[in-house]
C-alpha cells in the first residue's frame, strides 16, 4: 500500500508541475510521464496508425483509462511494451521529449512489473 501511496504523490507533483494545462499521468511499473491532452491523442494516433493487435490493445487500455480519470496505470505485456516503443520511436516523426521519454520506458521498462505473453 505505501508504494502506491508514494506513486499517487509523485503522479500529483507531476500533475501540478504542468502548471495551469491539462495533463494526464501515465505509469508503466514505478515510472510515470506526464502528458498534456495533444500529447495523448499523439500517443493514440500513433499507436493506431502501427495496426498491430499489441499497440492496439496499449491503445484500447489508455483510451477506457482516460475515461474513468485519474492515473492511467498500464500493465503492459512485453509485446505492448514493444508496441508501445515501435509507435513512438519512428525517427521521421519528430516527438515531444515526454513521449520520446514515454518511448524509452517501452525499451526499459521490459522487464520489472510486465506481464509474460
Amino acid at each position: 500500500m505505501a508504494k502506491r501511496e508514494e506513486g499517487e504523490s509523485a503522479a500529483e507533483e507531476q500533475l501540478e508541475g504542468r502548471g495551469d494545462e491539462a495533463t494526464t499521468v501515465i505509469a508503466i511499473g514505478d515510472d510515470l510521464v506526464t502528458v498534456s491532452p495533444d500529447e495523448l491523442e499523439e500517443l493514440l494516433d500513433c499507436l493506431r496508425r502501427l495496426d498491430d493487435r499489441d499497440a492496439a490493445a496499449v491503445a484500447d487500455d489508455i483510451a477506457a483509462l482516460r475515461l474513468a480519470g485519474g492515473v492511467i496505470r498500464l500493465t503492459p505485456t512485453e509485446a505492448e511494451l514493444a508496441a508501445l516503443h515501435d509507435a513512438l520511436a519512428d525517427e521521421s516523426q519528430p516527438r515531444s521529449e515526454v513521449l520520446a521519454r514515454l518511448a524509452c520506458l517501452g525499451v526499459a521498462a521490459g522487464a520489472a512489473e510486465v506481464q509474460t505473453a
